[in-house]
């Protein structure tokens, strides 16, 4: 079957590119695979479409952790997954399709069943997974720290990772929205996140993104204020169009960037970013939207108000953070890791999407073959919401 990902000669390829000169599509290509073979608890899909997310980039340029490194650490977790361990990985880790074969232990699911692939993948014998399956030590992202990803003629995942594809969403739609608006939905609606209340302010990060254009809708289904940060004119107008409150362009107003030339946190540059959201009427902010990283998370956790706190999933501009822990215990602020999203959190998500309370803004659907071109313009801060994939 036909597959895109990385093999280890293409890898060795990105690895003797300097890291500053990386770009995903130096990292991918199309491979020529067996089709998975199922264990008892798997089953086998025919993706119909798939939509890309930031891990795939990550896994493409090989850094801060190569693919077949993710993998090795879920098997070291997950020793019954050692069939993962080969000489090529299959990104992807958002798609719907067709049931097409079921393993010999698998319940409650049919081939043809129309699904939606949420991408935990757990132990489903750890009792953790009772209370909270994110906590569980055997957890794992479906295409990124595993392999057999979206992004091939056929997948295999866990029974557990199924949702039923909502009948009045279409196939490009229920394609694109699981990952980051369970992410969305843990972070700012679930007890697990900031749990946000009516009447709150939250400021978000790179709010025309895929995560971002979640998280404005379900600011505005809770009630929440929302104030919306972008890098362009047409970024702006979107997140207008789904209903933030305030959006500041950066390209337009002086907010950031929050650190100098060395590296270093510009307080000043915080300072500057706090005036200016006074001048809009945003006097304070109960929670902050974080996945930027290093580049923002001192200034989210100085912008917030006495006792406020910030919600983070990822470091998209960097993992090695440096912020002022004054602002942080003398406030009494709080910042919770969040990482994607439990089951049931995930269906609470996926059934806000199926009467249209919430929406996946969509960039565009392309055939397979421009994914690489696609990830690039991605990585470049070019696009805008989700882009998904005809297979």
């Amino acid at each position: 079957m036909w597959a895109y990902g990385v093999d280890k000669e293409k890898l060795k390829e990105i690895q003797s590119v300097r890291l500053e000169d990386r770009i995903p599509s130096l990292g991918i290509k199309k491979l020529d695979v067996p089709i998975p073979t199922l264990k008892p608890d798997e089953v086998l899909i025919k993706p119909k479409y798939s939509a890309l997310n930031f891990n795939s980039l990550w896994s493409s340029v090989g850094y801060p952790v190569t693919p077949f490194q993710l993998i090795s650490g879920h098997v070291s977790r997950n020793p019954a997954d050692k069939d993962h361990l080969l000489d090529y990985a299959i990104f992807g880790s958002d798609c719907s399709g067709t049931i097409v074969n079921v393993g010999t232990n698998v319940q409650n699911w049919s081939i043809n069943d129309e699904v939606v692939v949420h991408c935990n993948v757990i132990n489903s014998l750890d009792p953790i997974i009772e209370n909270d399956s994110m906590k569980s030590a055997t957890q794992s992202i479906w295409g990124y720290e595993t392999n057999f990803g979206a992004f091939a003629e056929y997948c295999k995942v866990k029974a557990g990772q199924l949702l039923p594809k909502p009948v009045s969403v279409d196939w490009p739609h229920a394609a694109s929205y699981c990952l980051t608006h369970s992410t969305a939905y843990r972070m700012l609606i679930s007890d697990n996140g900031a749990n946000l209340k009516a009447g709150e302010t939250c400021l978000i990060w790179g709010a025309a993104g895929g995560l971002g254009t979640f998280a404005i809708q379900l600011c505005k289904l809770a009630g929440v204020r929302c104030v919306a940060v972008v890098s362009s004119e047409e970024k702006a107008k979107i997140c207008k169009e789904l209903g933030a409150d305030i959006v500041i362009d950066r390209s337009k107003s002086a907010f950031g960037p929050f650190r100098d030339n060395t590296g270093k946190q510009d307080k000043l540059a915080w300072a500057k970013g706090k005036k200016l959201l006074a001048s809009l009427g945003v006097k304070n902010i109960d929670v902050v939207f974080e996945h930027v990283g290093a580049a923002t998370l001192g200034a989210s956790i100085y912008f917030l108000k006495k006792g406020g706190r910030v919600v983070i999933c990822a470091a998209s501009s960097g993992y090695d953070a440096e912020v002022d822990l004054r602002y942080l215990w003398m406030e009494v602020k709080t910042v919770i890791g969040s990482h994607f999203a439990n089951y049931s959190e995930a269906q609470n998500a996926s059934n806000l999407v199926a009467p249209g309370q919430v929406v996946p803004k969509i960039y565009g659907i392309y055939e397979i073959s421009k994914l690489g071109q696609l990830m690039d313009e991605m990585f470049l801060g070019k696009t805008f919401g989700k882009i998904v994939f005809r297979h």
